[in-house]
C-alpha cells in the first residue's frame, strides 16, 4: 500500500477520513469490518458529573432525532426547538445537566456536533464511527454555569449536526437530548454564577479573515468579567494543525503535500483591539483521526465534549462601564501566516455586576500583554522528503486593573505563562513519523481589596506523542503501526490569605495503538489503556479502562 505524505481529512461532503503527518491512509476509511461486524459501544474513564439528590426536574428537547443529510434541500439540522425551565422546579438551581443519547448503525465519518440554548454556544462535541451492526453513547454536560440564560424564561434550543449519507456511507445518527434541573436545598445551596451572559455569535477564521468581532455593551455596575472560548480547526489541515510543518519545508519538498504553517496555533481574544488573552487549543483527535481502529471503543482526550477555554478579563472591566458598544475580537496567530483552512467558534462572556451600586468605574492600570506568543522554529531539511524541525512558543502576560464598588476597591491582576514545544521528524517521505508535542499552562489570578488577599492558580499539562511506521517487503507485504500517548493534566488550587483553601487535579491518560496488514495475510488489530484519576471536593476518583479489538481486555 502506498501512502502519500498528505495531510488529508474527509471535506466536509466527500472526503476520506484519516489524516496523518505522513499522509493518507487509504485502508483507515471508516470501515465497519476492521472488528468485524461488532464491537463494545464507546465507553470512558472520565469520572462522571456529580449529580445533586436534591428534587429534580427533567425537559426533553429532542426525541431520536435522526440526522441523515446535514446539505441537503432542505437540510436537517439543525434541529430546533423551545427549552422552557420546568414550573415543579423553579430556580435558582444547584446544577442544570444536559443528557444526549445517540445510536448509529452502518458505516460513517466522525462527524463535529454543537449545541446552543438562547443563542449561546452550551456544547461542542463529535460523534463516535459506528459498526455495521450499531453502537450507542451516552454524553453528559454540565449546563450549570448557563443558569442566567434559564432564568429568563423559555428559550430557543438549537442542535447542529451535519451528517451526510449515501449508498457506501450509510450511518444515520438518532440522537436524544434532555436538561434537567436539579432545585437547591440547606445541604445543596444554589450554584454560584453569573448575573448576566453575553456572547459573540458563531466565529470562522481563515487565512482571507484571520480575525472576528463583534460589539458588546456592558452592564454599567460591572465588577468582574470571564471569558469562554469554544474552537475547533476544520478542514483538511487545520484538524491535524499540531502535527503540521514549518512552511519553509513544505515549499521545499513540493511533491510531498504535506500541510504548513508549523505545529503551532494560537487564538488571541481582544478588547477594543488590545490583546486580553489568548486560547492554545489542546490536540483533540477525533474517532476517524489518524487511524480510527485507535478509537474502538475509547475516544481520545475531549473528543465527546471539547473544552470550553476560560480565561479572566476582570482587568478590563475599567474599559468598559460607559454604556457604549466595545469590540469583542478573536484573531488567530499571524506568526506562521494564520492557518491552512478555518478556526471556528464562539465567545461567551459571563458578567457579574455590583448588587449595592447602579454604576461601578475603574482602569486598566498595568498591561504587559504581548500581542503575539514568541514563536522560533528549528529547521533541518534532510532532502528526500526527510526533516526534522523543533517549535517552540512562549507567553508571559500580565493584565492588572481595579474596580471602585460599593464594597470598596477591587484590584485583580491575571498573569499568564504558557510553554509550547513540538518536536518532529519525518523520514521515508512520510513513512516513517514521530511526533513530540508539550504544552505546558499556568495560569494565576490575584484579587485583593474588599477583604483577603485570594489567589487561584490553575496549571495544565497537555502531552502528545505519536509513532507512524509504514513497512514494504519484497514480497509485497505492507506493514502500518500507529501508536499514540495523550495526556491532559491539571492542578487547581484556592488560597485565601496565603493559606490553600481548595485543591483539585486530574490525571488523564490515553495509550492507543493500531496495527494493519496486507498482503500474505490480513491483520486489523488495535488497543487502548485509559486511566484517570483526580482528586477534589468529592473526594479522590481512579478508573482504568483496558480494550483489544474492540472489546474489553480479558
Amino acid at each position: 500500500m502506498a501512502v502519500r505524505p498528505l495531510f488529508r481529512r474527509a471535506a466536509r461532503l466527500l472526503g476520506a477520513a484519516v489524516l496523518t503527518l505522513a499522509g493518507t491512509l487509504t485502508a483507515a476509511a471508516p470501515a465497519h469490518a476492521d472488528f468485524g461486524t461488532d464491537y463494545h459501544d464507546p465507553v470512558t474513564a472520565t469520572k462522571p458529573l456529580t449529580r445533586p439528590d436534591t428534587r429534580s426536574c427533567t425537559v426533553e428537547v429532542m426525541h431520536d432525532q435522526q440526522f441523515r443529510n446535514g446539505y441537503g434541500n432542505p437540510p436537517d439540522t439543525p434541529y430546533t426547538a423551545t427549552l422552557t425551565p420546568p414550573a415543579d422546579c423553579a430556580g435558582p438551581w444547584s446544577a442544570v445537566i444536559l443528557d444526549l443519547h445517540g445510536q448509529v448503525a452502518g458505516r460513517q465519518f466522525d462527524r463535529i456536533f454543537s449545541a446552543r440554548i438562547g443563542g449561546v454556544q452550551v456544547l461542542l462535541s463529535s460523534t463516535p464511527e459506528p459498526s455495521k451492526d450499531g453502537i450507542e453513547w451516552n454524553l453528559e454536560h454540565d449546563l450549570t454555569r448557563y443558569a442566567p440564560l434559564f432564568t429568563a424564561g423559555p428559550q430557543p434550543f438549537s442542535f447542529d449536526l451535519a451528517n451526510v449519507t449515501d449508498a457506501t456511507y450509510t450511518g444515520v445518527f438518532t440522537i436524544s437530548a434532555s436538561v434537567t434541573f436539579y432545585t437547591a436545598d440547606g445541604h445543596r445551596p444554589a450554584a454560584r454564577t453569573a448575573d448576566h451572559l453575553l456572547t459573540t455569535g458563531p466565529f470562522a477564521l481563515t487565512q482571507t479573515a484571520p480575525a472576528a468581532t463583534r460589539d458588546l455593551t456592558f452592564p454599567q455596575n460591572l465588577e468582574r468579567l470571564t471569558a469562554e472560548v469554544y474552537t475547533r480547526g476544520g478542514g483538511a489541515c487545520e484538524e491535524f494543525a499540531y502535527a503540521s510543518a514549518p512552511d519553509a519545508f513544505v515549499t521545499a519538498n513540493p511533491s510531498l503535500g504535506a500541510c504548513g504553517k508549523g505545529p503551532f496555533r494560537e487564538l488571541r481574544l481582544t478588547v477594543d483591539g488590545r490583546t486580553a488573552g489568548a486560547v492554545w487549543p489542546y490536540p483533540v483527535i477525533y474517532t476517524g483521526g489518524w487511524d480510527p481502529l485507535l478509537w474502538r471503543p475509547v475516544p481520545g482526550i475531549f473528543a465527546f465534549d471539547l473544552p470550553a477555554y476560560r480565561l479572566d478579563l476582570t482587568p478590563y472591566v475599567g474599559l468598559l462601564l460607559d454604556g457604549r458598544p466595545h469590540t469583542v475580537g478573536i484573531a488567530v496567530n499571524a506568526t506562521e501566516a494564520q492557518n491552512n483552512d478555518v478556526w471556528t467558534g464562539q465567545i461567551n462572556l459571563f458578567a457579574d455586576v455590583d448588587h449595592g451600586s447602579a454604576r461601578t468605574t475603574g482602569q486598566l492600570a498595568e498591561h504587559r500583554v504581548a500581542p503575539e506568543a514568541r514563536v522560533d522554529t528549528q529547521l533541518a531539511d534532510h532532502g528526500g522528503g526527510s526533516g526534522d524541525w523543533t517549535v517552540t512558543a512562549g507567553r508571559h502576560d500580565l493584565a492588572r486593573g481595579w474596580v471602585q464598588t460599593s464594597h470598596g476597591r477591587i484590584t485583580t491582576e491575571v498573569r499568564d505563562d504558557l510553554a509550547f514545544r513540538s518536536a518532529q521528524q519525518l523520514r521515508d517521505s512520510g513513512n516513517d513519523v514521530t511526533l513530540h508535542n508539550g504544552t505546558d499552562l499556568t495560569r494565576t489570578t490575584a484579587t485583593w481589596g474588599g477583604g483577603p488577599h485570594r489567589t487561584t492558580t490553575v496549571h495544565e499539562d497537555e502531552p502528545l506523542d505519536v509513532t507512524y511506521r509504514v513497512t514494504h517487503d519484497a514480497a509485497g507485504n505492507t506493514d502500518q503501526l500507529t501508536a499514540m500517548d495523550l495526556g491532559y493534566h491539571r492542578e487547581a488550587t484556592a488560597a485565601t490569605g496565603g493559606h490553600v483553601t481548595e485543591r483539585s487535579t486530574v490525571d488523564h491518560t490515553l495509550r492507543p495503538t493500531a496495527r494493519r496488514h496486507d498482503g500474505d495475510s490480513t491483520v486489523r488489530t488495535g488497543t487502548s489503556t485509559e486511566d484517570y484519576r483526580s482528586t477534589g471536593p468529592d473526594g479522590p476518583y481512579h478508573r482504568t479502562l483496558s480494550f483489544v479489538d474492540g472489546w474489553p481486555k480479558p
